[in-house]
């Protein structure tokens, strides 16, 4: 739904300048702090706008004391899904005449749980933001009766973040976002305030922030698929009915057999040859970047980990959104996990519950194992959606479909930009300090199982791997009529007249890797996986590493995750990322 007006309500100190405009289905978001907030909050409306309605009071929020004194005011009648606030700046005064801090730290945290306390009656969502720095010497030329140091924003930010830690309230990292930034040139003249650029640097990690709240308001249900032997008999006689339909010619069309090497030396004089048709059947891909530039849109600090919300330039057409978890208490790089997401979904999907075979969000187990977590969004997810040749005019298949025309211009596949993008990302994760870069493993669902295989069958960096559906010999989905199952964007130039999508996954070989598939999948015929799984495991057997390939069916299972597959991901990974 597209709301026509802005969205911004300016409050007064006691009730709505006037009752809000958007009907009662759009989510509310309520701003309340002091003024680095009347900054970034009109800001921050606009970029909502047929988002949500954002609503903030007009005058500073003052300190901590204030906020409580004014707060029932200030939520009558909202009704917000979501309140994102800050309190800190006036806290940390340190009076001159006084010598004292306008409100001690210990009671600055008595007054924060008071606060919380009275918000989780309004919202279960509720992000508190970080006090952003002070230049010291900036500030000291004002001259006032008081003085504010960047020492107390340390100190008191720390003693936030504990208290909303322990009351199970994420935290918005506006400091990190200001020091990522350079705070000598986002901080106006007085140490404190900010310039035009430095509140839309701060509005956009809001925004971001306040968007990740938002997706919990309707989580997903995580339903059983359609299992037994009734859907197994509705999926056969629905296959061999469509068999039926396929002209003979396509029946007929065979691809040339990979041999499957008969020993270790065979195979790897054999790879360099099969690893260049794979790779040219991608296309001509430009070079990747030497160094990939990083923006970090957003930051936050949640129980257990960090969360980083970046912007990575592709250096061909634009740039990647990607979302990064990082484990609390790591004591040196750590094993990583690139998460590719599916073509239903963004990297959003990482922190949703009741997805991808459980309640916890996927991205929240890895970080509990001390995996750092890496989703980069594929060509027209999340960022990117609206960022392809005609702009905004064209979304998801419209904007697919004129990507693939764009990159068959230059002599390359929108699959191969696909794997390039994830090598960039791939280039990326290497280059972060928390990260042990001979320790990356690659997965995901769907689509994103099948960029998992790929990115790893042409980069030997992803250490190991591990897909779940999408595992399709194209042979077999020709033979039972289901191209019509995968998208444009699935599709590489030449490959079959050398051999079929075994020869990609050979060339994992003798890295690790799992595949897990059910058997009522149209996209992925159980017939094909026999084939790959002979051959693959074949190329494993003669490099002398049987064990490290896997590959799972379930008879009555048909695209999904289940449960028991995360318990597979999880044990292959625990087994293999050491």
């Amino acid at each position: 739904m597209r709301l026509a007006l802005p969205l911004l309500l300016l409050l007064p100190s006691v009730a709505l300048a006037q009752p809000p405009k958007a009907p009662p289905e759009v989510p509310r978001v309520l701003l309340l702090g002091d003024s680095i907030r009347l900054g970034y909050a009109p800001l921050v409306a606009k970029k909502l706008d047929g988002t949500a309605e954002v609503v903030h009071h007009k005058e500073n929020g003052g300190d901590t004391a204030t906020t409580l004194k004014n707060l029932d005011a200030w939520i009558e009648g909202v009704k917000p899904t979501v309140v994102h606030f800050n309190c800190g700046l006036h806290d940390l005064k340190f009076g001159k005449k006084a010598n004292a801090h306008q409100v001690p730290i210990d009671d600055y945290e008595k007054n924060l749980r008071a606060i919380v306390a009275r918000l989780k009656e309004a919202t279960p969502h509720i992000v508190f933001a970080t006090t952003t720095p002070i230049l010291d010497d900036r500030h000291a030329q004002r001259k006032g009766d008081f003085d504010r140091f960047d020492k107390d924003v340390t100190a008191y930010n720390e003693r936030a973040v504990k208290v909303m830690l322990e009351l199970g309230v994420p935290v918005d990292d506006l400091n990190r976002i200001v020091r990522d930034g350079g705070a000598g040139a986002l901080i106006g003249k007085d140490g404190t305030h900010y310039t035009p650029a430095g509140s839309e640097r701060l509005a956009d990690a809001v925004t971001d922030c306040v968007r990740r709240q938002l997706g919990l308001k309707n989580p997903t249900v995580l339903r059983a698929p359609a299992s037994g032997p009734e859907a197994v008999k509705a999926y056969r006689d629905a296959e061999a009915a469509a068999d039926k339909l396929v002209p003979e010619a396509f029946k007929k069309m065979r691809v040339p057999e990979f041999a499957v090497p008969a020993s270790k030396d065979e195979w790897e004089k054999r790879r360099p040859d099969v690893r260049a048709k794979v790779v040219a059947a991608l296309g001509d891909l430009p070079p990747r970047p030497e160094k990939p530039k990083a923006h970090l849109v957003s930051a936050e600090i949640r129980q257990g980990f960090r969360v980083e919300r970046l912007r990575i330039d592709n250096g061909v057409d634009g740039v990647m959104s990607s979302l990064m978890i990082i484990p609390d208490g790591l004591k040196g790089p750590a094993p990583a996990v690139l998460w590719l997401h599916s073509s239903s979904y963004d990297h959003t999907q990482l922190l949703q519950p009741n997805t991808n075979g459980g309640e916890e969000p996927l991205g929240v187990t890895f970080a509990k194992r001390g995996w750092v977590v890496f989703a980069p969004d594929a060509a027209w997810y999340g960022d990117r959606a609206g960022q392809g040749p005609a702009g905004p005019r064209e979304l998801t298949r419209e904007q697919q479909d004129s990507l693939h025309k764009y990159h068959l211009w230059f002599g390359r596949t929108l699959w191969g930009m696909f794997v390039r993008d994830d090598q960039v990302a791939l280039d990326y994760l290497c280059t972060r300090p928390e990260v042990d870069a001979k320790k990356i493993g690659a997965t995901g669902i769907s689509m994103g199982s099948t960029r998992s295989w790929w990115l790893a069958a042409v980069d030997d960096r992803v250490a190991c791997a591990a897909g779940v559906a999408c595992l399709t010999r194209y042979e077999n989905l020709l033979h039972h009529g289901q191209l019509r199952q995968h998208g444009t964007y699935y599709f590489v130039t030449g490959l079959l007249k050398s051999f079929d999508s075994e020869g990609v996954i050979a060339l994992i070989a003798p890295r690790p890797v799992l595949f897990l598939t059910g058997e009522l999948d149209a996209g992925s015929p159980a017939d094909g996986i026999q084939v790959i799984e002979g051959k693959v495991g074949g190329v494993y057997k003669a490099a002398g590493e049987p064990d490290r390939f896997r590959s799972v069916r379930y008879a009555d299972v048909g695209h999904t995750y289940t449960p028991e597959m995360r318990k597979e991901v999880l044990a292959w990974f625990d087994r293999w990322l050491k």
